[in-house]
């Protein structure tokens, strides 16, 4: 059993007959995925990055040496984004990924 932190969030397979891709969710927002690379290494991505300007961001992904690691870091950059301190992003980020958020589920 590894010495690392349990997830914060709530993690689950993608897809039925992907056994090592996996989804992060907080609440109903999908906020990350995390999934085995061929090359012997996880890879992380923020799936909740689509500001109108996220190109000027530090890259929200990485590599990891586990799953665990890997759910791990795309928490960490998931709640840097919540607070505003994630390298390259301004406040009106934030606004508009709510705001976006926010339409979505409003609309008809």
């Amino acid at each position: 059993m590894s010495d690392l932190p349990k997830p914060k969030y709530k993690w689950r397979q993608s897809w039925p007959n992907h056994p090592k891709h996996f989804c992060g969710y907080d609440g109903s927002r999908h906020i990350a995925s995390i999934y085995w690379n061929h090359m012997g290494w996880w890879n992380w991505f923020m799936c909740w990055n689509w500001a109108k300007n996220a190109s000027r961001w530090k890259r929200p992904n990485g590599q990891a040496g586990s799953a665990r690691e890997a759910a791990l870091e795309a928490e960490k950059c998931y709640e840097a984004i919540l607070r505003c301190e994630w390298p390259g992003m301004v406040p009106e980020d934030l606004q508009c990924m709510l705001d976006n958020e926010e339409w979505m589920r409003t609309r008809p």
